[in-house]
């Protein structure tokens, strides 16, 4: 009975070891994990753990709720549904389902709604590789980051690399560059630490700065310095006085 306790116990503590997208959420030595549901069960035969009913899982600074969590020992996956809310210090995540395999890939579907830092990541579902620090949002995507704004029907992302990839309806907002502008494809990038993020609209853009607008296929939008290069036939619209 004592042994079958403790299996018990140890299966619903590993229901805590589920990760979420952001770096460092489980980087602490060994923390301990308390589960605490309405009705807590473990299937010896399946070596499945289930926690349903007000779950609240609490890991470190990280607290997860749902109304139903599953772990599978023999597959380490994980999956937290209904009324996901996942918290941290710098992180907040909504969600109506969470799943993770191997603690390395994590995917939230339904209404996700995410804020990691100085970032926000809105779509219909978002999958995260933690060893890449790689994002992709699909359906309805949105990423916000250093106050510029995408959106798009699929959204790619390497936070490392400061990268962002907008593919379908895409639309993009920069506030501090006075930049709107809309295409099928966007590909933003930057070196970290330096000023010199780069746009490259593709297909049927239309792009507005500073009260000048551009119109064309292919053009490249270097943010530094204000200026823009038409690789296809274009049209440039220029408001004299504008910079």
């Amino acid at each position: 009975m004592m042994k079958k306790l403790q299996k018990k116990m140890l299966a619903l503590a590993l229901l805590g070891l589920m990760s979420i997208p952001a770096a460092g959420l489980w980087a602490a030595d060994n923390p301990s994990v308390s589960v605490t549901a309405d009705k807590l069960e473990y299937n010896g035969k399946t070596q499945v753990a289930t926690a349903t009913g007000n779950v609240v899982i609490v890991r470190d600074k990280a607290t997860m709720n749902g109304d139903k969590a599953v772990y599978n020992l023999k597959t380490a996956e994980a999956d937290l549904e209904g009324n996901v809310v996942v918290q941290q210090p710098d992180m907040h995540l909504t969600a109506d389902k969470l799943h993770s395999t191997n603690r390395n890939y994590v995917i939230a579907t339904g209404d996700v709604r995410g804020i990691y830092q100085d970032k926000k990541v809105n779509g219909d579902k978002v999958e995260y590789y933690l060893d890449k620090d790689y994002g992709i949002v699909t359906g309805n995507g949105y990423l916000e980051a250093q106050g510029s704004r995408l959106w798009a029907d699929r959204i790619d992302a390497w936070f490392k690399e400061i990268k962002a990839v907008g593919q379908g309806d895409v639309h993009i907002e920069s506030p501090a560059d006075n930049l709107v502008a809309d295409a099928t494809k966007a590909v933003y990038t930057q070196t970290p630490g330096k000023n010199d993020g780069v746009v490259h609209l593709t297909g049927d853009v239309n792009a507005v700065q500073n009260g000048n607008s551009l119109t064309g296929d292919n053009i490249m939008i270097r943010l530094a310095d204000n200026s823009a290069q038409a690789m296809s036939r274009s049209t440039v619209v220029i408001i004299p006085g504008s910079e």
